[in-house]
């Protein structure tokens, strides 16, 4: 006996209060609209309730019992149709509890019951282009039941051959399980021998030919034995099977019981519990529920995360254990330098406030400024007959250190050689007025906090005689009236040849009167961004942690163990200002500082991009840096990936290659990362950065346990990145303080906040597109049940 058609899936909904016990040897989704459900799986109980999601594996012994009320979908997708779409299905059992998954998952659950309800909802309609609108969804389905919720299973080993074969053979055997099927016949269809193909199917299914066979045909007598009259040698004869004997041996060695004993004790459960609806959904028909479908529709106005959308890569398992014992150390902490242009920016109101907030969330250690003795911050002398002049010359000075002083931040005074030669004598004379009266107004202990840098540019033609003598005077300068005063250079390594240019190596001679050496990196410069190759890209990831210990181990080599600051730095960032718009580079700059942080004292950026911009940062190539402001009080990203990292107090009792875990008395603190490195013209391709994504299984071993309040951050592209709400929000006729107040309150990493009960592990889902951060707070509950 053949059968017509083997459908590619079936759909039934209605109320089930009973479903007796049995196996589908395929893939089920069980979707309760409404009231409740029992179902016991493979002797594992789950209680489900309105919108809870239940996978049913194929082979899998399942039973329902259901409350009176309840309406529920079943999605059957037979395993011959799924192993012809996706050729390693019998490699996975494809695991979902709603109620039961680890957090993360609610943005995949809700896409997962959105297009079940649309796929009932279409399903049900009889209008052209009903089958294709169901076909789509259908795949759209199994796509993201793939890629989010697949278990592999520890015997399988990948097949020899493709698993399409597999498909055909498993195809046949829906077709014809009534028939007399050998596996001589099979392997001939297919130009196998009789032994390959044995082996070949057992290794891809988990089970034998004939095993398989006999699953197939029980599945039918099921049905068969539930709801018709037919005797057992009937049923046998119509299923595949030779004689009622075999039929009854086959079916105890799956049920534990026999066909006579099953029929009578779940046919009068079936009796008592329900009359049709039940009978529809065991046998696989399609009943009229508009009610049902009524009831699908609110979850059609669910609007899920679109990062959850199907084509982002698969989960990947992230443990993270929690280490023991009282050797862990805190994370580094740099100083921090904020550049500012000139000493009078600190006039500026809005300057003012970038500078308090930068303090309270990303600490400031000091403002660097330059220029302060030609440029505008000193006020020029005026004659006047006065005893004291009603205009001080250090007027704007005073306020502005003021301001430093109040704010507990120190002066970094960068002197360029350029602006000392101008006028030598006249530029000495001035500098050490200043120090006097900042020694004067605000006292020793803030003066002294202080650092001078010389500068000397890299390619120059002044002789290193010159260069030493200039720093020689400045420190004997400085000496004169603060002792302790730091002095340093910049010092402009080259590190494709670890070397120094000869105008520069008098300070290997004068190491003793230098405290502190800078220096600068900007990856940006060693990859040429008018290449298609994404070699140098590649090459260039390392690029600042690599100079940096190169230089290290030169200073060493030149017994020069001054500590480093790295004052002007970038990141890998588009070459214009659409792709470097485009181009979300949070993760590059975390992984960068983190990397850092325990080789440099310190690490510099500019306040805005107003002022970077001001002072040369968009004209001179050679000029990097990183801003923690754009225009009108915007964040930048290195604003909020050096907020989460100065977060991450406590010692550090985790880390590796994407994490890091910190913990003290209070709780946890978790930082994860997408970093990701590739050439920034990329960036304008959709489907290039959703395969850059990164979906971690993360799963938190050791914790201790209690009752824990989780806030979770996402710092992303679309969370925090100004460029896209910029961009949704441009105007060919212009955008004002309105929109732009909108863009900077709304671009903001966003926040969610769970209260967890934590036994010693936790695991959760975490989302990221490329070069993302998630940020993650375990707050302990003060006077909870903490164990």
């Amino acid at each position: 006996m053949t059968k017509e058609n083997a459908a590619d899936y079936a759909i039934t909904i209605g109320n089930v209060r009973y479903a007796a016990p049995q196996r589908y040897y395929g893939t089920r989704i069980l979707f309760v609209v409404n009231g409740s459900a029992g179902v016991s799986v493979n002797g594992e109980q789950h209680l489900m309730e309105a919108g809870d999601i239940l996978f049913i594996n194929r082979n899998d012994h399942y039973t329902v019992r259901g409350s009176t009320d309840n309406n529920i979908v079943c999605l059957s997708i037979p395993s011959h149709f799924f192993v012809m779409h996706y050729p390693h299905y019998f490699h996975y059992d494809f695991v979902c509890f709603s109620k039961e998954l680890d957090p993360g998952r609610g943005d995949v659950v809700a896409k997962l019951r959105r297009m079940l309800s649309e796929l009932v909802i279409v399903h049900s309609r009889n209008e052209e282009g009903s089958l294709l609108e169901a076909q789509s969804l259908l795949f759209q389905l199994l796509l993201l039941v793939t890629r989010y919720f697949k278990t592999e299973r520890p015997h399988m080993d990948a097949g020899e051959a493709s698993d399409e074969r597999i498909a055909r053979i498993i195809q046949k055997m829906e077709l014809r399980y009534a028939d007399p099927l050998t596996l001589a016949e099979m392997a001939e269809s297919e130009y196998l021998s009789s032994a390959y193909l044995s082996r070949y199917f057992k290794q891809t299914t988990g089970m034998g030919f004939l095993q398989y066979l006999k699953m197939v045909r029980l599945k039918h007598c099921v049905e068969d034995l539930l709801y018709t009259s037919d005797n057992l040698s009937q049923i046998a004869l119509k299923n595949g099977f030779s004689t009622a004997k075999n039929f009854t041996e086959a079916f105890r060695s799956v049920y534990d019981q026999t066909p006579v004993q099953y029929r009578k004790e779940h046919r009068q459960e079936n009796s008592a519990a329900f009359a049709s609806m039940p009978e529809k959904l065991a046998a696989g028909k399609e009943p009229e529920a508009p009610e049902t479908l009524m009831q699908l529709t609110r979850y059609l106005e669910e609007a899920p995360d679109q990062r959850a959308l199907p084509n982002e890569a698969p989960s990947e398992d992230c443990r993270i254990t929690i280490a023991k014992g009282e050797t862990a150390t805190a994370l580094a902490r740099e100083k921090h330098i904020l550049f500012i242009g000139e000493l009078n920016e600190l006039l500026n109101q809005q300057v003012k406030e970038q500078v308090i907030l930068a303090k309270q969330q990303i600490r400031v250690d000091y403002v660097g400024v330059r220029n302060l003795i030609g440029g505008s911050t000193l006020l020029p002398e005026v004659e006047t007959d006065e005893f004291i002049s009603t205009t001080p010359k250090y007027a704007n000075a005073d306020l502005a250190m003021q301001f430093m002083k109040e704010q507990g931040i120190g002066l970094f005074l960068r002197i360029a050689y350029t602006e000392v030669i101008r006028n030598e004598d006249r530029y000495f004379l001035e500098l050490e007025r200043f120090l006097v009266h900042a020694l004067q107004a605000f006292g020793r202990e803030f003066v002294n906090r202080w650092q001078l840098l010389f500068h000397a540019e890299k390619e120059t033609a002044v002789l290193g005689t010159e260069l030493e003598r200039i720093y020689l005077r400045l420190h004997a300068s400085i000496r004169k009236y603060a002792q302790q005063i730091k002095v340093g250079t910049f010092l402009p390594f080259k590190e494709e040849k670890e070397s120094l240019g000869l105008a520069h190596q008098w300070q290997f001679q004068q190491s003793d009167r230098i405290d502190f050496i800078t220096y600068d990196a900007d990856q940006n410069e060693v990859v040429d961004f008018s290449e298609i190759s994404d070699e140098d890209f590649q090459s260039s990831q390392d690029y600042i942690i690599g100079k940096t210990r190169k230089l290290k181990r030169f200073l060493k080599k030149h017994h020069m163990p001054q500590p480093i600051y790295l004052e002007n730095w970038n990141t890998l960032t588009g070459n214009t200002r659409y792709t470097n718009g485009t181009f979300f580079r949070g993760a590059l700059i975390l992984k960068t500082v983190l990397d850092l942080s325990a080789e440099v004292a310190g690490l510099g950026f500019w306040l805005n991009s107003e002022i970077h911009g001001k002072n040369g940062g968009t004209r001179n190539p050679t000029v990097s840096g990183l801003e923690l402001f754009h225009f009108f009080n915007g964040k930048r990203p290195a604003f909020y990936t050096m907020l989460f990292k100065e977060r991450m107090t406590g010692e550090v009792c985790a880390e590796g290659e994407n994490y890091v875990l910190t913990r003290d008395e209070d709780g946890y603190r978790l930082l994860l990362f997408n970093e990701k490195h590739f050439n920034p013209r990329y960036s304008v391709d959709t489907l290039f950065m959703r395969n850059r994504s990164q979906e971690l299984h993360v799963r938190l071993l050791g914790m201790e346990p209690g009752e824990y309040q989780v806030r979770k951050y996402l710092f992303d592209q679309q969370n925090g990145g100004l460029y896209t709400k910029w961009g949704q929000l441009n105007s060919k006729h212009g955008i004002d303080l309105e929109v732009m107040d909108y863009i900077v309150q709304s671009s903001r990493p966003t926040l969610e906040i769970e209260d967890e009960r934590i036994d010693a592990d936790w695991s959760f889902y975490a989302s990221m597109s490329s070069n993302a951060i998630m940020f993650i707070e375990f707050r302990r509950a003060i006077g909870g049940s903490v164990q």
